[in-house]
């Protein structure tokens, strides 16, 4: 032990001298005790072990919010590409109920449809470009209506 300094004061002075907020003097007078004393430098460890500890503590915690926040966008991608094909399939199943509406599929609407391919193609493209923009708006109003219910029940939870 150290005769200038007790190890009550070295023990008060670990939490600023490992904020680094001490003066030089002051350094370099805990340096020299925690070179001699064998109690203080095993707190100075304890101390480092304590704050390594609550940083992994902190990562673990923040990843699992970087994997729902994953999820919730491969989840809205999914749904937009899925709300897109539906669109798209809308014109080909009304061409396809006039054709079985009739029970059989005239000359002229095969032709009819192998003149007009293109359109028939640009309308499944617009139908679903459609279904899917209605689908994002109804994520988005789903996300105000949920965060304006937490705002209240935190308010709630406030006053």
């Amino acid at each position: 032990m150290n005769k200038e300094l007790p190890c009550y004061i070295i023990s008060d002075l670990l939490p600023l001298y490992q904020d680094d907020i001490l003066s030089e003097q002051t350094k370099k007078d805990i340096d020299r005790h925690l070179s001699q004393c064998k109690d203080c430098k095993k707190k100075m460890d304890d101390m480092k072990m304590q704050i390594d500890v609550q940083t992994s503590d902190v990562e673990l915690k923040n990843n699992p919010l970087k994997k729902v926040r994953f999820y919730q966008k491969a989840l809205t991608a999914l749904g937009a590409i899925i709300a897109f094909i539906l669109g798209a399939c809308f014109p080909i199943a009304v061409l396809g109920l006039t054709v079985l509406e009739r029970g059989e599929i005239a000359n002229y609407q095969i032709q009819r449809v192998k003149s007009l391919w293109y359109v028939l193609a640009s309308w499944s493209c617009v139908a679903g470009i459609i279904v899917c923009a209605v689908y994002f708006l109804l994520i988005l109003l789903i996300r105000k209506m949920i965060r304006k219910n937490t705002a209240k029940k935190m308010f709630k939870r406030i006053y």
